[in-house]
Formats: C-alpha cells, structure tokens, sequence
C-alpha cells in the first residue's frame, strides 16, 4: 500500500526503508547551492564573475582562516579603487569556503608539506621532529604547565618559525595557480551557461512564436 512521507511527500511504499542522502551528496548539494549557483546566476559580466571567484579561492589557499572573507573584502576594495577591477565580493567570499573545517586540516597539510619541499626541510619532511621538539619543549621547560605563559611562547614561537613558515612558503604557489586555473575555468563555464540560456530562450520564444502566443513585430 502506497504511503505519503512527511519530509520528502513523495509516494512509496510502506515499510520500505526511506532513501538517504549520503553526506558527500549533501556537501555536493551545498556546494552548488553555495558556490557554483551563484556563480553562473551573477548578472556582471564574465570576467566580474570570474575575478571575483578567483580572488575568493586565493584567499582560500592561503593559512588564514578565520579572516579569508575580511581579506576578499579588502581585495574588492582595493581593486575597484585603485585599479578599476570590479568583482562580485559576495561571490569572493562565498569561494573562500572552500576550506572550511572538514577541508582545512588536509589543506593546511598539503600547505605544510608543500614549504617543506620549498624550503628544503627533508630532513623533517612530515614534520614530526617540530611537532616532537614542540611538545618536549612546551611540557619540560614550562614545569609541565602547557597552559603557562612560557608554553603559549613556545607553542608561538615554533609555529610561527616551524609550521607558520612552512604553511606559508607552501600556500603561496598553490594559491596563485588556483587563482589563474579559478579564473579561466569560470570565465568558460559562465559564457557557455549564459549562451545555452539565451539558445533555450530564443527556442521557447520560437515555439510560442509558432504557436500563435505570440505576433511577431516585424512590418508588412
């Protein structure tokens, strides 16, 4: 016997175990809504709408989260006044989600191992003599206290020359090509978006047209 389901009220059948959406579905979901809808639906021109998500996914590259939507915010001002290059900075800072707390910890990494290569760390390429000397450190020289003022030092001070540096040297290669592969790849998906949007108008328009819905305006 065919049953209603409250959320989804669609029709199925009783006692069959209601359909699922698996989370990377659901992330897949919230992107497009987030990121790539906004993205074809903005009314500036493509290269507006191109600029403005690759300045956001810059930004994204970057070990500053927390902050990226305040820098994209910057970055549009900056440009559009001083160098004539506007963008949609809602669009910016929507790209700038790109790493958020599920994707931060493997970018940070990737940050990590990347200024590690550059700098020519092979010596300690995972990093795990930092994390060990930054450990040792913090618990032997503070009295054991890793909440002490003398720890936080430590822990600044080995990030900031270790980790910091590494993350760093590594994003800044990674977010420049993001920018310019952001940048080409939107400005190619928009133009082709918008000319199957007019080709879908001009043939509806050309059905009702034949339809009789609509008389054309031409003359005699």
């Amino acid at each position: 016997m065919a049953t209603v389901t409250e959320k989804t009220g669609k029709i199925g059948r009783r006692g069959s175990p209601r359909r699922r959406i698996s989370f990377v579905r659901r992330i897949g979901r919230l992107m497009r809504l987030r990121l790539v809808i906004p993205m074809v639906r903005s009314r500036q021109p493509p290269e507006n709408t191109a600029r403005a998500v690759a300045v956001g996914l810059f930004w994204a590259l970057t070990p500053t989260f927390g902050i990226q939507m305040a820098l994209s915010a910057v970055h549009w001002y900056v440009a559009r006044t001083f160098f004539k290059r506007d963008f949609s900075v809602v669009v910016a800072m929507a790209w700038t989600w790109v790493t958020n707390l599920f994707t931060l910890p493997i970018a940070y990494y990737i940050f990590f191992l990347t200024g590690q290569i550059l700098l020519g760390r092979w010596d300690d390429l995972s990093g795990y003599e930092s994390f060990q000397k930054f450990w040792v450190t913090a618990m032997g020289e503070t009295g054991g206290d890793p909440t002490s003022i003398a720890a936080w030092e430590t822990y600044f001070a080995v990030i900031v020359e270790g980790w910091g540096l590494a993350m760093l040297v590594g994003s800044l290669p990674l977010a420049f090509i993001g920018y310019f592969v952001a940048y080409y790849w939107t400005l190619r998906i928009v133009r082709r978006w918008r000319v199957i949007r007019q080709e879908k108008r001009t043939a509806k328009l050309a059905e009702r047209q034949a339809a009789g819905e609509i008389t054309s305006n031409r003359g005699p």
